[in-house]
């Protein structure tokens, strides 16, 4: 999300790419040394200043704030390990509720690594705590190595998953372990990799695979210090004629906006749109009225409003000339998040379009990133969304109107159990009409 006013709105996408795969990784016991302690102190009170100048409703905040700053500020001065001084600020932020405060260690980078621009073309997501491969992409490395849905990543370079994902899944955040595995599966081009497979079966296989840049039609994009990141535009056609679009990310606007309205002109005859948001991290937040603006026929329309404290951005909707006016299904899960989460609550509000999977990320917050004293990262938000309905994403997500469970044998018998539950609405739903009020 990007605007003159909110000029840090991207923030949140860059977090989840910078990142991922390294938040939470297991923190070690290490005595503090009188120096680690006072910077570890410093880093506190600067974690403090940042919440009480920047947090969007200072009046919230109340007289709780003081007991809970005098509370874990008296934790980290009775600290005696690294583990006890993070410890006191990351349960300073989770006072706060929201998801987008954390404390990023600054030995996160001993994890899986930092992510990068090649990938496996697996899609892993969570299932009684293992990593669960959900999705293969067509002409992918992984698809080419024989990984196939609905078997398990044991572990990644002799790295077990199992243990990372019960660290970043402790904090309830359904992002985190997206990130995290996400990681797992991408970093430099060309480089391999080795992963532990079990089957359908409970057999164990070691395979070597070596990571491409995604396969796609658009072009790498930059904005700020991201990128540049390989830009991906997927359309097809499935059976029934329905029309089914998916774009990686909410950058690169003068080609995702251009290629999205060409795919709905040329198909307008489709009897049904899906358009798959898993997976998306978000990016620009007005590209999420620009896509709302091709589905909504009313004029004076919005998704919602994000309050920071000296403005109010309104995503207001500006439809087209001649909209999509044939029934609507957007895919999301737990990796959706930020513009995502704002369109998609928005369609969902305006009774434009049926949700299917499971509920977002519930980060749709723009935040900020900066190094501490003690050299960890301090995450934080700056401003606060609310949802046409009066929906607080942050922290909750969207909850889509039908869920669709991780299932490993549903998904070992369908391949794509969230997509196969869209076609079947629209079996159903031949002749229903679409509001937007």
């Amino acid at each position: 999300m990007f605007t003159t006013k909110l000029r840090f709105i991207i923030f949140l996408l860059a977090s989840g790419f910078g990142f991922s795969g390294c938040l939470g990784i297991p923190g070690r016991s290490i005595p503090l040394t009188k120096a680690n302690k006072e910077l570890y102190q410093q880093s506190f009170q600067v974690v403090c200043e940042r919440i009480e100048n920047t947090y969007w409703d200072s009046e919230a905040l109340g007289t709780q704030w003081s007991q809970w700053k005098a509370f874990w500020g008296n934790e980290m001065n009775e600290a005696r390990t690294v583990k006890e001084a993070r410890g006191a600020i990351q349960k300073l932020l989770a006072e706060l509720e929201l998801s987008h405060f954390a404390l990023i260690p600054q030995d996160a980078a001993e994890g899986l690594g930092q992510g990068g621009g090649a990938e496996t073309g697996a899609i892993l997501r969570v299932s009684d705590g293992r990593a669960v491969v959900v999705r293969v992409e067509t002409d992918s490395p992984a698809q080419s190595a024989g990984v196939v849905p609905g078997e398990f990543v044991v572990s990644v370079g002799k790295k077990p998953l199992e243990p990372l994902i019960k660290e970043w899944s402790a904090s309830g955040n359904r992002y985190l372990p997206v990130q995290g595995l996400a990681a797992s599966m991408q970093g430099a081009v060309s480089s391999t990799r080795s992963y532990e497979i079990e089957n359908a079966q409970g057999d164990l296989r070691d395979v070597e695979i070596t990571l491409e840049t995604p396969k796609g039609t658009g072009r790498p994009v930059r904005f700020g210090h991201i990128g540049p990141i390989p830009l991906r535009l997927e359309k097809k056609i499935m059976d029934g004629g329905f029309l089914y679009l998916r774009f990686n990310m909410f950058l690169g606007p003068m080609q995702v906006m251009p290629w999205f309205q060409k795919a709905l002109e040329d198909h307008a005859e489709a009897p049904g749109l899906i358009l798959d948001l898993r997976g998306n991290p978000g990016g620009l937040g007005l590209m999420a009225c620009g896509i709302a603006g091709w589905l909504v026929e009313e004029d004076g329309l919005e998704l919602g409003v994000m309050h920071s404290r000296d403005s109010d951005l309104k995503f207001a909707v500006n439809p087209r000339l001649d909209p999509w006016k044939n029934p609507v299904a957007v895919l999301v899960d737990e990796g959706s998040a930020s513009t995502t989460e704002i369109l998609a609550q928005g369609l969902q509000d305006l009774e434009v379009a049926r949700i299917f999977g499971r509920t977002t990320a519930g980060a749709a917050l723009p935040s900020m990133i900066e190094s501490l004293p003690c050299g960890d990262l301090f995450q934080y938000a700056i401003a606060g969304y609310r949802s046409r309905s009066g929906k607080r994403l942050e922290g909750a997500g969207v909850v889509p109107d039908e869920v669709i469970p991780v299932d490993v044998q549903k998904i070992r018998d369908e391949g794509d159990p969230v997509l196969k539950a869209a076609l079947r609405w629209f079996d159903g739903s031949a002749g229903t009409g679409r509001k937007a009020s």
